[in-house]
């Protein structure tokens, strides 16, 4: 079992998983607003990940991965 902090680095995980994003959208403004709704969304997890992350250290000595396992399941996109 792991004992290392893992931490993102938002922005480089959000430029990664819209990297190779190529929307199905024909019209410029729909395909740049779908870009950064992924890119958003994925900065947002990134945050998220790193913030329970954060807690799961600081919450318990032993890592208890199902704790993190379900806050990332509970993230939802408003």
């Amino acid at each position: 079992m792991a004992k290392d902090k893992i931490k993102l680095n938002e922005e480089k995980f959000a430029y990664a998983v819209v990297s190779n994003y190529h929307p199905d959208e024909i019209d410029d403004l729909k395909a740049s607003k779908a870009i950064l709704k992924r890119y958003l969304t994925a900065y947002y997890m990134a945050e998220r990940f790193n913030t329970l992350e954060d807690r799961q250290f600081e919450a318990a000595k032993g890592m208890d991965f199902s704790l993190l396992a379900s806050g990332i399941d509970a993230i939802t996109l408003r």
